[in-house]
């Protein structure tokens, strides 16, 4: 009975509870996580759209930019979970979003990981096809699909410290092979590095700005993911500077390191992997171009052969444990506003069999408008949470001392409707994440401190609110 009281402690790691001193991390050990949850394919898939859409120098510069709001969205929102100890999804309930309406907020969590466990495997069901000359069809994706899913609901449950031990030495194997690739495929090619750091955009004619703000519309999507997933390894660091070069190390890696390796290998890779869906499967060379950078796995392949295929499986499986055991503390988060606190396995087989609907109904395919909702959705929660803590909650609850929140807070609840929808439809500036933080950051404050004001406790038993930590 013990042994199994103990396991179920182990599998629900804290989900809804503050974390305790004697397990607080440095930064070295949590940048383990951020920098290996984005080092995967799909993360490379990205940086090769972003170059390939604007050319490789302004698709560092929207690296860089996005590393500069990554990084500081992450920081901000991170040292919060660090302060409280909690989850990204359960700090939302005490800031910005109240205890029910905090299932908005694992909704848009949920949305975000489960769609990256999703497009990862269905990008490594590829890579499986292409290594063993495959047919896609419903067996094999049956049988593929179902390999992948029980390894990482296995993985996610047992094997998650497993995982954070060998991110660092996965992504120091990664990096090595990808060395190899890029230069062995430019001794063949006869490419040079300046070229390759030079090369324009790839996807027909230039449309001036507007390659550079896609670019940066693919790159923030991504980071704005990683600043809300990197919470939730924040909430273990001892420091405010763990979290800061947590947060960085890990948006260096996502938006310099993999959009320099995305983009090399596509650009270099691109002859190679072209000639060979011509010669294998019959296509033009213009719909083999199409295909070719929805099927990253296949670089890895024709570049590296086998090793480059077991290395693929080495890092992409290190973010789907990663992936699955975040969305796991969203989906805890949601089902316990309603009362239930279940368990965290059984959240985890759920991760999954969503992410298998997801695929069922093509993310890959809709990956541009994916990754443009993430973007939104991502920062406009984060901003909310930000400006409530930092700023709104000292106005409105100067003179309370105990740490409260709302069943539901209407406003932020409301500013992230109206910011996501009218970044996504009206669209003012074509960045649209910076037209949804610009009303998040205007409207929330007015609608909480003139509109729907918060209940304060009147005594220790006011039913509205509810403490920290119970």
């Amino acid at each position: 009975m013990a042994f199994i009281l103990n396991l179920k402690e182990k599998m629900d790691d804290h989900a809804l509870e503050s974390i305790p001193e004697n397990e607080r991390k440095s930064w070295l050990q949590l940048s383990n996580n951020t920098m290996g949850v984005c080092s995967s394919v799909a993360i490379m898939m990205f940086g090769a759209l972003a170059t390939f859409s604007a050319g490789m120098k302004l698709g560092l510069l929207a690296g860089v930019i996005t590393i500069i709001i990554g990084t500081t969205i992450g920081y901000l929102l991170g040292d919060i979970a660090r302060k409280e100890g909690l989850s990204s999804t359960v700090i939302t309930r005490y800031y910005g979003f109240g205890v029910k309406g905090s299932l908005v907020t694992a909704i848009v969590f949920g949305f975000m990981v489960l769609g990256f466990l999703a497009l990862e495997n269905v990008l490594l069901y590829n890579g499986v096809l292409f290594f063993f000359d495959m047919k896609p069809t419903l067996l094999n994706a049956i049988v593929i699909y179902g390999i992948f899913t029980l390894a990482w609901v296995f993985l996610a449950l047992f094997g998650i410290k497993l995982v954070y031990r060998v991110a660092g030495v996965t992504l120091l194997v990664l990096t090595i092979v990808l060395l190899y690739m890029i230069i062995n495929s430019m001794g063949f090619s006869g490419i040079s590095l300046g070229e390759i750091m030079s090369f324009g955009r790839q996807f027909g004619p230039s449309q001036g700005i507007m390659d550079f703000v896609f670019a940066v519309n693919i790159l923030i999507g991504s980071s704005g993911a990683l600043a809300l997933t990197a919470a939730d390894s924040c909430r273990y660091a001892r420091t405010g500077k763990d979290v800061f070069l947590a947060n960085l190390t890990g948006m260096l890696v996502m938006n310099i390191g993999m959009v320099i390796a995305g983009g090399t290998i596509a650009y270099v890779g691109m002859g190679k992997v072209v000639n060979h869906y011509v010669a294998t499967r019959g296509l033009t060379p213009e719909a083999a171009s199409a295909v070719a950078l929805n099927d990253m796995a296949s670089f890895f392949i024709i570049l590296a052969g086998v090793i480059g295929f077991i290395v693929l499986f080495l890092a992409n499986g290190k973010a789907q444990i990663l992936n699955t055991y975040s969305g796991s503390l969203a989906l805890t988060n949601v089902f316990s506003a309603f009362g239930w606190r279940g368990n965290r396995a059984l959240f985890v087989v759920l991760c999954n069999i969503i992410a298998l609907i997801m695929i069922s109904m093509n993310i890959l395919g809709l990956v541009e408008k994916w990754l443009n909702m993430l973007g939104v959705l991502t920062t406009c929660v984060a901003t909310i949470v930000i400006i409530d803590h930092y700023w709104v909650k000292k106005i409105t609850h100067r003179e309370v001392g105990a740490h409260v929140c709302d069943t539901v807070n209407i406003a932020g609840v409301l500013t992230l409707i109206i910011a996501s929808v009218s970044a996504l439809t009206i669209n003012f500036i074509p960045i649209p994440f910076v037209t949804s933080t610009i009303i998040s950051i205007i409207l929330y404050p007015i609608l909480r401190l003139y509109i729907f004001k918060p209940k304060l406790p009147s005594s220790q038993h006011d039913p509205t609110v509810t403490q920290l930590n119970t």
